[in-house]
């Protein structure tokens, strides 16, 4: 490929690059009030919607908190030649506990809340749009950690069932945990973790760098399997620092940052997402049966269109964040799509392994099957990560998720680090000579097809 050639490729990449910033910036601007559990929401109440859901908190053995209050957007001024009903709104906050929780979804609204909720609280709402007074509460737990739910209510339709014109009822809500943490029982201790993780991944990031350096002198190439794991343990790093920062923050103030908090989802899917790519590029013999790309101007935007759409539905995971029956980032649609997503790229996998086996040298053919179960293991990690975050309880889902996506990363990034640069069964099978096998004629155009839509 010659040079005039290769900076047409590096163009096109940039300007798709470009765009992807763009989506990412626009995901984090979107979603900039979403996280935190000083929760602040709008509401509107109608004849259809007596009750709104406003949040969850995760609580330790002990006892927690809840602050309420609530105001009107504005001033409510009645239309003129009606009369000001009272200058007083009354609002009940119901506050219920997991195992309650569900069994008051089944019920009429405004019928739950007597017989499930564990606290009603009464908030009276000043129609000159003043914050009212704070109305706090304690939540106490003796024999495990319980999920608060707090859902307001307007069973005797005061508010915009009656009166259209009023404005929207903002809300805000602040959990704290055990000795006033601001930190759910689900985040507690991920600060020390991430803060741990940070210097281990710095120690990896120092390391592989100076290892693609010494293979650049050694073989002259600047296209190695280190370049892509670099990448990989950089993102997770950065995900790993941005969500150290934001985990600081919301130490302090219970809100921490959405931005931080997105863009670390966004860096820790990319992180993934590239060393899926790099076991799929080896699954089909890359550095084992070939060293060139054949028609890389078709596997690359491919592969840039695929990394887009994680990229988007991982921004879109935070959409729904507090939503009732989400316990952690992946639970939804959003994380369904990711997990079918990576079961593709699993079964792609498996069909590169099969198919580099068959081409490959006796030598080779050990490492390939010992190379495709840890292969199998990492690509199946996320899912089966989901999977097992169902059958935890609600409280521990998230940590269960959290700690166990840091762990699949570590060990991937240190093993395919070791596989690399030591004296490895890798090494001894690597080809160091140029051969593609990569589908480069008119006969091969049904093969590239295949794999073109197998990948997609």
């Amino acid at each position: 490929i010659n040079a005039e050639y290769m900076g047409l490729v590096n163009q096109k990449v940039m300007v798709i690059f470009m765009k992807i910033k763009v989506v990412i910036f626009l995901i984090c601007m979107i979603l900039a009030c979403v996280d935190g559990k000083k929760v602040t929401k709008t509401l509107t109440f109608t004849e259809s919607a007596h009750t709104h859901y406003v949040s969850k908190f995760g609580i330790s053995v002990g006892r927690g908190t809840c602050t309420i209050k609530a105001r009107f957007k504005h001033p409510y001024i009645p239309v003129i030649g009606q009369p000001m009903p009272t200058n007083n709104f009354t609002l009940i906050f119901n506050v219920y506990q997991d195992t309650k929780w569900e069994h008051a979804l089944e019920q009429p609204q405004c019928v739950k809340e007597g017989k499930y909720s564990a606290r009603n609280i009464t908030i009276n709402i000043s129609a000159d749009g003043l914050w009212s007074e704070e109305a706090n509460r304690g939540l106490s737990q003796r024999s495990r950690p319980f999920v608060w739910f707090v859902a307001a209510a307007d069973c005797e339709q005061n508010f915009h069932a009656r009166h259209p014109n009023m404005p929207p009822v903002e809300v805000s809500v602040h959990f704290k945990g055990i000795e006033g943490g601001e930190f759910s029982h689900e985040e507690m201790g991920l600060l020390t973790i991430h803060s741990i993780m940070l210097v281990l991944f710095t120690g990896v990031l120092a390391f592989n760098a100076y290892n693609y350096y010494k293979e650049i002198e050694k073989t002259d190439r600047v296209e190695s399997p280190i370049l892509i794991l670099m990448l990989a343990v950089f993102f997770e790093f950065l995900a790993l620092l941005l969500q150290w920062f934001h985990l600081l923050l919301y130490s302090y103030n219970g809100e921490g940052s959405s931005v931080l908090n997105i863009l670390s989802i966004i860096t820790e899917v990319t992180s993934q997402f590239l060393i899926s790519l790099l076991l799929i590029l080896l699954s089909w013999g890359w550095t084992i049966t070939y060293l060139e790309f054949g028609n890389i101007e078709i596997y690359l935007p491919l592969i840039v269109l695929l990394f887009l759409v994680h990229v988007i539905i991982a921004g879109l995971t935070q959409i729904s964040n507090d939503a009732s029956h989400k316990y952690h980032d992946f639970e939804g649609i959003q994380g369904i799509l990711l997990v079918l997503s990576r079961i593709g790229m699993f079964t792609y996998y498996c069909l590169g392994m099969k198919s580099t086996y068959n081409a490959s040298r006796p030598k080779a053919r050990e490492f390939i099957k010992t190379f495709s179960i840890y292969g199998s293991i990492y690509m199946l990690s996320f899912p089966l990560l989901v999977v097992l975050c169902f059958v935890c309880a609600p409280y521990n889902r998230h940590k269960t998720m959290a700690i166990g996506t840091i762990i699949s990363q570590s060990i991937a990034a240190v093993t395919l680090l070791r596989l690399f640069i030591g004296k490895t069964s890798y090494t001894a099978v690597a080809k160091q000579h140029n051969v593609t096998i990569l589908p480069t004629g008119k006969n091969d155009q049904y093969t590239m097809t295949l794999r073109y839509l197998l990948l997609l």
